[in-house]
């Protein structure tokens, strides 16, 4: 506590006024009038480590506060007369560019002292060995790899995400995710609610549906929207890359239908503030099928008479190929017969079609 009085000295002609302070015990911590972090990558958390003496003559109640990208721990505490304590300061941008904050220490006594802080956050060098992986065509139901390297030239320990979407298209599709969960849990409650009569089933089961409701809304919040999909597919899809080492991403390409792919993911690395982009493109290849012979010439023949050929299948592809007929719609379409209709050819194998003709119309035709 501070005290503070007035002696008044008064003669015959005038008075004089001396100020009496008397300044009671305070706690003084140490802090450096400034701290700054220099250059820093972006989006990884850099800390500074100050050492913080007591040099006061009281024991020192403190609370520390300051602004986001920058952070403390600890946050509050005691300290004694003469006592020293380890305190870090924290700095994680999200963005590029020069950053300042104040540090400020709050006393129990309610005085305040600032340390000033500034930063720069940079992009560190980390990159993909290319930013295009075309597949060779593959066939459905195979399925073809390939890899990717993301080589780090930094002296970060680096954590990488493989997402689905761009930075600014997240949030956007984890809010219609939460949307579209919420609803589906809100009607089941509400159906719920609709059933007359209460009982201690029920509230187990209301209690339950409650509890599951709040399980998977948490589980939405906590989503870090990870890359996947049926046809693409890397692997791991996070991870670690230590200081100037790269990490190998295995790349799948599956394709489920004969035509052109192409997909876009995002790797969200530590140290660089945008995602680094990847365009996947590939084409899915269907069985290999084709007949010995293009066209079969009948030539004459007699009405109302069968007449018999065949048809071999061949299947020069490595995968099973279904096929199924097509029935005729025409007149003289209906005059044949095809056997069998439909079956699977086995890769390299071939498949007979016994073809039969009895024609019931005069005259010049082509199938």
């Amino acid at each position: 506590q501070d005290y503070f009085h007035q002696l008044v000295c008064a003669t015959e002609r005038e008075e004089f006024i001396v100020p009496i302070r008397a300044i009671g015990a305070r706690a003084i911590l140490d802090f450096p009038d400034q701290l700054d972090f220099s250059k820093c990558p972006v989006k990884y958390s850099t800390q500074k480590t100050l050492l913080v003496r007591n040099v006061g003559n009281l024991e020192a109640h403190y609370q520390i506060s300051t602004q986001s990208p920058f952070s403390v721990i600890p946050a509050m505490g005691a300290l004694g007369i003469g006592d020293t304590m380890e305190l870090t300061v924290g700095f994680q941008p999200l963005q590029t560019g020069d950053w300042s904050g104040s540090l400020v220490v709050h006393y129990d006594t309610g005085e305040d002292t600032h340390t000033s802080l500034h930063a720069r956050a940079v992009d560190a060098h980390i990159r993909l060995d290319r930013n295009t992986v075309t597949f060779e065509k593959t066939y459905i139901t195979l399925s073809n790899l390939t890899t990717v390297l993301i080589h780090n030239h930094s002296d970060i320990t680096a954590h990488f995400q493989w997402k689905a979407v761009d930075t600014g298209e997240e949030d956007h599709l984890k809010r219609r995710q939460y949307h579209r969960m919420y609803q589906q849990q809100k009607e089941k409650l509400y159906d719920f609610l609709k059933e007359s009569g209460v009982d201690t089933t029920r509230r187990e089961r209301f209690a339950l549906l409650t509890h599951s409701l709040q399980s998977e809304m948490a589980k939405v919040r906590g989503d870090p929207v990870l890359f996947y999909d049926d046809i693409f597919s890397l692997e791991p899809k996070e991870g670690e890359i230590r200081p100037n080492c790269s990490a190998e991403i295995s790349v799948f390409f599956k394709p489920q239908e004969a035509r052109a792919y192409e997909q876009a993911v995002y790797c969200d690395v530590s140290g660089r503030e945008n995602r680094l982009p990847l365009l996947l493109t590939g084409e899915g290849l269907g069985p290999r099928l084709h007949f010995h012979f293009e066209e079969l010439n009948i030539g004459e023949v007699f009405v109302r008479t069968t007449h018999r050929y065949e048809a071999v299948l061949f299947n020069n592809g490595p995968i099973e190929a279904p096929f199924s007929l097509i029935p005729p719609t025409t007149a003289m379409g209906s005059c044949f017969t095809f056997l069998p209709q439909e079956g699977v050819v086995a890769p390299h194998r071939l498949q007979a079609i016994r073809v039969s003709f009895c024609p019931t119309i005069l005259g010049e035709f082509e199938e």
